[in-house]
């Protein structure tokens, strides 16, 4: 039965999962000042996670060889994967820099998101939005800064008000505070968002199935309990998909506002889309399916 499922008694009826199962109980807790320190299931898994993928990526380099092999291969395909799939196709060359937080970023957040279905663990740690708030602030600084130390902090700022020097005034002031809101608040918000909204909806609906199959198996209309359990099996599938799509979303947008600080700031998300970036080229499809991620 999935983690944090409520006990379902036969005269009571079915009880559905409330969002109770994202607060599991602390398993110790101390305060320090005002601030209220404590420590479950969730930290545990977020714990777990992080030293499991620098674990996992440092033993899979520690001893690189020119013909790889074994776990090291695994470890450059993921990476392969990232930095030219990603880090190169959206930013362009300079995109190399930025592989390494791009492919920890990846790892990390799909590993998360499949903490969902793996037995015992059974719980997404990106469903509970601190997580998701924590790592989208850490790709919002990143990209300002980087926006910052490659055009200066003056120009960097002047862009974002002005990013149409050309047009009427009324036009300037319409658009200064909507390019600010997207680039300072509305970016790092819709990150945070969309992978803590898709784990907690994925997680919830996984749980009313997997339930209901547990409750309905037993009487006499067990084909509604079949009939349940076989859609659990498929969601659960279904949330895998799901797992790695936004762990890969996540990191494509990352890419692209880091591409987009470092070619020129003005224009809101279509600014990762310019094709010169620094005397590179990036190619049509890849601005396209670049936009395309930043709309879904």
């Amino acid at each position: 039965m999935p983690s944090g499922s409520v006990l379902l008694a036969a005269d009571e009826g079915f009880h559905g999962p409330t969002p109770d199962v994202f607060k599991p109980k602390s398993w110790f807790e101390f305060d320090l000042g005002p601030i209220d320190f404590y420590f479950n299931k969730w930290s545990a898994l977020t714990l777990f996670v992080a030293l499991f993928v620098g674990g996992f990526l440092w033993l899979g380099f520690r001893k690189a060889t020119l013909v790889p092999r074994g776990l090291q291969n695994f470890c450059e395909s993921i990476y392969d994967f990232v930095d030219l799939q990603i880090a190169q196709n959206v930013i362009g060359e300079r995109g190399r820099t930025f592989s390494p937080y791009l492919t920890i970023l990846f790892c990390f957040i799909l590993l998360s998101n499949v903490m969902a279905v793996i037995p015992v663990a059974q719980f997404p740690t990106t469903s509970r939005i601190a997580l998701p708030m924590i790592l989208a602030a850490v790709s919002w600084f990143i990209f300002n800064i980087v926006g910052i130390r490659e055009h200066g902090a003056g120009t960097y700022f002047k862009d974002m008000l002005v990013p149409a020097p050309t047009a009427p005034l009324f036009v300037k002031v319409i658009l200064a505070p909507i390019e600010f809101v997207s680039t300072m608040i509305a970016r790092p918000a819709t990150l945070a968002i969309r992978l803590f909204a898709n784990m907690f909806a994925g997680h919830m609906l996984l749980l009313v199935f997997a339930l209901g199959a547990d409750y309905l198996l037993p009487k006499p209309q067990f084909v509604f309990g079949l009939v349940s359990g076989l859609m659990a099996i498929a969601l659960t599938l279904f949330e895998l998909m799901i797992d790695v799509l936004q762990a890969y979303i996540f990191t494509v947008l990352t890419a692209a506002y880091i591409g987009g600080a470092i070619s020129s700031h003005g224009g809101g998300d279509h600014a990762a889309d310019h094709s010169p970036i620094h005397g590179h080229e990036t190619s049509a499809p890849v601005t396209s399916a670049a936009g395309a991620v930043a709309r879904a």
